[in-house]
């Protein structure tokens, strides 16, 4: 996309950030998806050919997080959180109330938080999650895959796999 812009028409003032690449014709919905969207990556989010990025879905990507969406993929209404890397696959479809995520973030409590950030500083990223092609998720299902889900330690279950 070469540099922020903005759409037309979107109920939100915001811009869509100049290290997102899409196809001519996918769809990105509002700009609203990228108000948490800080990645410093070349490329922080790369949507494919006719792929939908859908007016309720929030990006909260951090500075080394990277977004692919594939080809003709429909994500609606869903929460991504990447330090990492994710991947949904090509025709994929994800619904509302789904969060995707690569990492845990950090705990609330003062001193906890801390020692994890340093711990996180000095660590390697997450590992990527990559959600099939093609695959299907919505709230009816309840489904939310974690880190635990790419490291293939557990299943897409909407339980927490610890």
């Amino acid at each position: 996309m070469g540099a922020a812009h903005g759409l037309a028409p979107d109920w939100h003032p915001g811009t869509i950030p100049d290290n997102v690449v899409s196809d001519p014709t996918a769809y990105v919905g509002t700009s609203y998806s990228f108000v948490r969207f800080r990645s410093e990556e070349p490329v922080g989010l790369r949507i494919g050919r006719a792929a939908t990025l859908g007016d309720l879905t929030i990006l909260d990507v951090g500075p080394r997080g990277r977004v692919v969406i594939g080809d003709y993929a429909l994500v609606n209404g869903a929460l991504i959180l990447c330090d990492s890397e994710v991947t949904i696959g090509d025709y994929a479809l994800i619904g509302w109330d789904v969060v995707l995520m690569d990492t845990y973030r950090v705990p609330f409590d003062v001193a906890r938080r801390r020692r994890a950030l340093e711990r996180l500083t000095r660590e390697s990223p997450p590992p990527p999650v990559r959600f099939g092609s093609p695959a299907r998720s919505g709230s009816a299902s309840g489904h939310a895959c974690s880190p635990a889900c790419a490291s293939g330690r557990a299943r897409s279950s909407g339980r927490d796999p610890s």
